[in-house]
């Protein structure tokens, strides 16, 4: 009996509406030609090799009749100079059902193995400055460089400027 009231149980959830059957994964088709491209500077201080700093970007949907909240893209950037470069196509997905917005910038630096060491920012931003301790086991950014000083963690502190624009 104990085994069969899970069943049941579950059976009557699914028939009510509580519990949906797994369907195909909705991923926003990208937009094959994006002509709302915005350039980002990122300046670290020292300096990492492009393979050391990962960019993603975080798209929300507006509008309540998509079937996911948010979506994501990776970006690689390029070294330009002593920083590097990156763009963010703000129409990369183009579903009229969810009404895509870029949301959020993360920015992620490698110790060891990994990138625990991350922040983010709009990409409304006209410059914001981080300073980050890489630490690969509890790497960390904050806003002000006494606050980063302070944080008792080993690891090298870079200052992190990311600017919208070349």
């Amino acid at each position: 009996m104990g085994m069969r009231l899970p069943t049941v149980l579950t059976a009557l959830l699914a028939l009510g509406g509580c519990v949906s059957p797994a369907g195909p994964e909705y991923r926003p088709e990208p937009n094959p030609a994006p002509r709302d491209l915005r350039t980002y500077q990122l300046r670290l201080d020292p300096p990492l090799p492009a393979e050391q700093v990962r960019v993603e970007v975080v798209y929300r949907a507006t509008r309540v009749e998509c079937p996911v909240s948010q979506a994501g893209v990776r970006l690689t950037p390029e070294q330009h100079g002593q920083g590097l470069i990156f763009q963010v196509a703000l129409d990369q997905f183009t579903d009229p059902r969810c009404g895509w917005q870029a949301n959020q910038l993360w920015v992620a630096l490698r110790a060891g193995d990994n990138y625990r060491t991350r922040f983010s920012v709009p990409p409304a931003l006209d410059q914001q400055v981080r300073w980050c301790r890489l630490n690969p086991e509890h790497g960390t950014c904050l806003a002000r460089q006494r606050d980063i000083l302070d944080y008792k963690v080993p690891g090298d502190v870079h200052r992190v400027v990311i600017t919208r624009g070349q």
